[in-house]
């Protein structure tokens, strides 16, 4: 393997490598390594022959991915999809690159990776933000993948995180393929998350029975609407702890909490810290 790096790593969060399972190589999806960096204007990987695929989520900043005779850029809310085999050269576009990777194995990764890039399409926008950050987060609430339970979790969070981009690629990328209904109900929620919904008000938003619209929503998106109304709110919350110098107070209420106890609590459940400890990050 030929690797060249430039460590302009400001600060790191959850960086673990997968320890040798013999139900690693099994699995659909198997996850060998997930990090988050904070990066400065010299952070740079110039890379070849490493067996693993590579999936890159930025949150701020910017970055550039050089791949395949091609130049792209990483903008916030995207995501970067390479094959870790073949050259490729990625680093900071700019003064800063907010970002969290995963490096991934497994069955089906070069299937999933072939039509999610299909047109050498190998950096784009995730409309879904919401849904693909909550499934994210799943995989990084575990710390460690050590375990055979661990790394199922993992398989099953990454999954998920593609079953997003797949959803998103069979629209041409503009949005999730719901019916009608569904979609009007998650854009209201997204629209007004800060404010109480009722699952009766939803049910009305989508003219549906309300026990009807309860299974169809989570057959669709995958969350129950209280579960989606709540990552919503904790993705609100994580952007305003990492750009503002807000009060934890203020965040909660901005982000749909009249107690902030109860904020704290939501949002220790969702991340596994709370966001005093998140804004240390």
């Amino acid at each position: 393997m030929f690797l060249k790096f430039s460590n302009d790593v400001i600060s790191q969060h959850n960086v673990f490598p997968a320890v040798q399972s013999e139900l690693a190589p099994l699995l659909s999806i198997s996850v060998t390594a997930a990090g988050e960096f904070y990066c400065g204007k010299k952070y740079l990987t110039e890379r070849s022959g490493l067996n693993s695929y590579l999936l890159l989520y930025t949150f701020g900043g910017r970055g550039k991915l050089c791949y395949r005779g091609k130049t792209f850029s990483a903008e916030a809310g995207s995501v970067l999809l390479i094959d870790c085999n073949e050259w490729q050269l990625y680093g900071t576009d700019g003064e800063s690159w907010h970002f969290r990777f995963i490096h991934y194995t497994g069955t089906a990764a070069r299937y999933l990776f072939e039509s999610v890039t299909a047109g050498d399409r190998y950096v784009f926008p995730v409309h879904s933000s919401v849904s693909f950050c909550a499934a994210m987060n799943e995989l990084f609430l575990l710390h460690t993948i050590t375990l055979p339970q661990e790394f199922l979790l993992a398989s099953d969070a990454v999954c998920a995180m593609f079953a997003v981009l797949l959803e998103e690629r069979q629209t041409n990328g503009t949005r999730e393929n719901f019916g009608a209904q569904i979609l009007r109900a998650k854009k209201y929620i997204e629209d007004h998350f800060t404010q109480n919904i009722s699952l009766d008000e939803l049910a009305a938003q989508s003219f549906l029975s309300k026990y009807y619209f309860l299974r169809q929503f989570r057959l669709h998106t995958g969350f129950s609407p209280g579960a989606y109304l709540r990552a919503c709110r904790i993705n609100r919350a994580q952007n305003l702890l990492r750009a503002t110098d807000l009060s934890v107070e203020e965040i909660a209420s901005r982000s749909g909490y009249a107690d902030v106890s109860a904020f704290i609590r939501s949002f220790r459940r969702s991340t596994g810290m709370t966001p005093a400890n998140f804004r240390k990050l």
